[in-house]
């Protein structure tokens, strides 16, 4: 399997016309898509035969296009020219081909993806109508607060920040005390880890954890992790797993340059918030539509994932 963008995951495809081009596949809201739209998208390789649920994939393309750029114009006011659509498509490719590296042309590019001119404008089309009406509902949304923004802020320095770990887990406080005591006394942390930590897969292996994003770990873990001083045992962590006795051997930290702005972070929240209401718009403006499709390339469904059943046989 190959894919262009997040957007839409492309199958390796053959080709045979699945009637003439001419022919109605199916109409949206009383907009005809024909066979010949569908067959625009499809890469074509001789003497090979597409296949009853490719044909299905790619004309459910051509009716959710049609579908929310009509319901995105008459609920958002959103539009885009041919320019801007082709501008999105450039830049889609560009960011694909720089991933490469490899000096391929955009005609190279699109030949080994299978992906027509068509179908790549589509793809950019259809991009910029899920920006445009995310955009729309965050501009309806109360910003975050100043504690919302810390602490995703914290969460984005935990999640950037790496640290090598062991720790010994207790049911008790008082049994995390006694394993203080114990250490102090001058018995070895992996010792007491492999004879009394309740995670037995960490305490045979003497407590590590290994080295990884301080963010991986339960809140109040990640808090300690950061805080710790480097091999010096924590006093007792509590999470939902029991009492930690945490050591840190190593903590790579994010530089500042690295972590995200205030700016970042409040844009973060806000996609966070308005992509909910942004799915559910989608699937409104699908269950909406007056679809009908050509019973032998399938039937529509709008619920769970807007599309066209191929048919079964």
């Amino acid at each position: 399997m190959k894919k262009l963008s997040s957007l839409l995951v492309l199958c390796a495809l053959s080709f045979v016309a699945c009637g003439g081009s001419n022919e109605v596949a199916a109409t949206v809201d009383g907009v005809d898509v024909t066979v010949g739209d569908v067959e625009a998208l499809v890469s074509k390789v001789e003497d090979t035969t597409i296949s009853k649920e490719e044909f299905a994939s790619f004309l459910s393309f051509n009716i959710v296009l049609e579908i929310f750029a009509r319901q995105a114009e008459a609920d958002f006011g959103i539009t885009f020219t041919d320019e801007e659509i082709a501008a999105e498509a450039d830049e889609i490719v560009t960011i694909e081909l720089a991933k490469l590296a490899e000096g391929k042309t955009r005609e190279e590019f699109l030949k080994e993806n299978e992906v027509t001119e068509q179908l790549l404008q589509q793809i950019a089309h259809q991009s910029l109508i899920q920006a445009g009406v995310l955009d729309a509902i965050k501009a309806d949304l109360q910003p975050p607060t100043q504690e919302e923004i810390d602490t995703q802020r914290t969460q984005s320095a935990a999640d950037l920040t790496q640290v090598c770990a062991a720790h010994i887990l207790v049911a008790t406080e008082a049994e995390a005390q006694d394993v203080l005591t114990r250490l102090e006394g001058g018995e070895e942390f992996a010792d007491l880890a492999a004879e009394l930590s309740t995670d037995t897969g960490s305490g045979a292996q003497g407590g590590d954890l290994g080295c990884q994003a301080a963010g991986g770990y339960v809140p109040e873990f990640a808090t300690a992790a950061l805080a710790a001083e480097l091999g010096v045992a924590t006093d007792p962590v509590l999470s939902e797993f029991g009492y930690h006795v945490l050591l840190v051997s190593e903590r790579t930290e994010a530089l500042p340059g690295e972590l995200p702005t205030e700016d970042e972070v409040i844009e973060l929240l806000l996609n966070q918030a308005a992509t909910p209401a942004s799915n559910d718009w989608f699937i409104a403006a699908a269950s909406g539509a007056d679809v009908e499709v050509n019973e032998k390339y399938g039937t529509w469904q709008a619920e769970p994932t807007p599309g066209v059943v191929p048919p079964a046989e």
